[in-house]
């Protein structure tokens, strides 16, 4: 049974290899793909600048919740600011002629359970913002406490609006470069099939 699934797989992606307009529409598509992330880095890389600077500006300015609210929002995005200049030098300098059909699969798969990883880790931020928020009642830390869950709610809400969108503009990409053609992928190929009865 396990030699016939390996079998049906290696078919998969020999069709593939064997059909030069695969090769096109799979490049096509992760063009298209590191476009997207080209954009969403400069969109992370836009918010991340703003919170530094507004938030190095507000935690020498102001006092109180205010400063540690600022305090965070910076320090958080210090970590932010490489994690957007990674992905975009990443999305730039991506050469789709230098990877096979099964590496732009696999890497578009990669990317989907990326971000969906994230977007959980995301509502982990949102949910220990409230919990510092709600800590806080209770403490001598008071300010710092509801400051620091402050920033988290509002960093982890953005981090899950930016994750979530950028999963179904990827998703949408998908649905029109990639899915249709997957019958006319395979049509063109060796023309081997196999019944599975799993």
């Amino acid at each position: 049974m396990n030699i016939l699934f390996y079998i049906s797989i290696f078919l998969f992606f020999f069709t593939l290899s064997a059909n030069p307009q695969s090769d096109s529409l799979l490049k096509d598509f992760h063009l298209e793909r590191m476009n997207i992330n080209e954009s969403a880095m400069l969109v992370l890389g836009g918010w991340v600048v703003g919170n530094i600077l507004v938030g190095t500006y507000g935690n020498f300015k102001a006092s109180g919740e205010a400063k540690y609210f600022h305090q965070f929002n910076a320090m958080w995005n210090v970590v932010n600011l490489g994690i957007a200049a990674f992905g975009y030098f990443n999305a730039v300098n991506s050469d789709p002629a230098s990877m096979t059909n099964l590496e732009i699969l696999k890497d578009y798969n990669s990317l989907q359970s990326f971000l969906l990883l994230n977007a959980g880790l995301d509502a982990a931020y949102i949910m220990t913002g409230f919990y510092l928020k709600e800590r806080s009642k209770n403490s001598s830390s008071a300010e710092r406490l509801k400051g620091y869950g402050n920033s988290l709610l509002l960093q982890g809400g953005f981090l899950l609006l930016f994750d979530v969108t950028l999963y179904f503009i990827h998703q949408n990409n998908a649905n029109i470069n990639l899915y249709p053609h997957i019958e006319s992928l395979l049509s063109g190929g060796v023309g081997v099939g196999i019944n599975l009865k799993l």
